[in-house]
């Protein structure tokens, strides 16, 4: 195995591997190599397709040692752990190890293993027993590439929770946002985005509800412009029901903790009066592009 100095993992075609807490970003096996993530290009139903799982090796294979059951690719994502049948080459000039799955690759965690494979002569005492490489596949909706589906108990353990890809809204209402909205038009799920950001300052600082309030706010004038006002001020109205509503209130706000955040804020901001703006500039208030 000293021999193999270096093993790149990858999917052509530029699909993402997305690496991210607990074991999905883990690769089990020996000299095992850094997981790529590369950014996807292309819609995700254009891609799956046709993706080639590609293991490079630093010297050269013997090409009768690879053959179809020495690599397996498996669907962990499923209560039987399925296997993805697929067709298996060796490419002996670049000498890599080519496999394309028949089937298309649905969101969740799959695992490579290879095993068994023999270099060629010169190298006659290396062999690979077992490498397992473990990558995850995302949910893109809209263009958006979903973060995994996070463990709800972790999840919920603490007051921010898990939020993966770093865009200050929590997971699990990241995807209940996009799930959600993905049939409607796109700025349902850009008004909802705009509110879980400002929820977290809810979370962070309710104490000081009376300075974040305008930015907690905000995506309500911007949800009642496009709901109730746009019409009137030369825009189309986009939104036709609340999307900052109880429902949404609870999704965010889901367990004791975080309610009681929610609470203190309320609490926070009784015994003043506050202004709100006028119908026509709802729109400014949206963080986003209204175009």
């Amino acid at each position: 195995m000293k021999h193999f100095l270096t093993l790149l993992f990858l999917i052509t075609s530029s699909i993402s591997l997305y690496g991210s807490g607990d074991d999905l970003s883990i690769s089990k096996g020996t000299d095992q190599a850094v997981i790529a993530q590369l950014s996807p290009t292309v819609a995700q139903t254009d891609v799956w397709n046709n993706a080639k799982i590609e293991v490079s090796f630093n010297v050269p294979l013997d090409a009768s040692s690879v053959q179809k059951n020495n690599i397996k690719l498996v669907y962990l994502s499923s209560k039987t752990n399925d296997h993805i049948d697929g067709a298996i080459s060796y490419d002996k000039y670049d000498n890599k190890v080519l496999y394309t799955p028949n089937a298309l690759l649905e969101e969740g965690v799959y695992e490579v293993e290879i095993k068994s494979l023999k270099a060629d002569k010169g190298y006659k005492s290396t062999q690979i027993k077992e490498i397992k490489y473990r990558f995850y596949v995302p949910e893109v909706i809209q263009g958006h590439q979903l973060p995994p589906e996070p463990d709800p108990v972790v999840n919920d353990s603490t007051l921010l929770g898990i939020d993966a890809n770093g865009n200050g809204v929590r997971d699990d209402v990241e995807r209940w946002i996009y799930e959600t909205y993905k049939d409607k038009h796109p700025i349902h799920i850009d008004i909802a985005m705009q509110a879980a950001r400002a929820y977290k300052k809810v979370l962070e600082m309710p104490e000081k509800a009376k300075e974040i309030r305008g930015e907690v706010s905000a995506p309500i004038y911007c949800e009642g412009y496009y709901l109730i006002y746009a019409n009137k001020f030369g825009d189309e109205l986009l939104v036709h029901s609340r999307i900052i509503d109880k429902k949404f209130e609870n999704i965010y706000f889901n367990t004791t903790e975080r309610k009681s955040k929610w609470v203190i804020y309320q609490k926070s901001l009784s015994g003043d009066s506050y202004t709100v703006p006028w119908p026509s500039q709802g729109k400014n208030y949206c963080d986003f592009n209204v175009n």
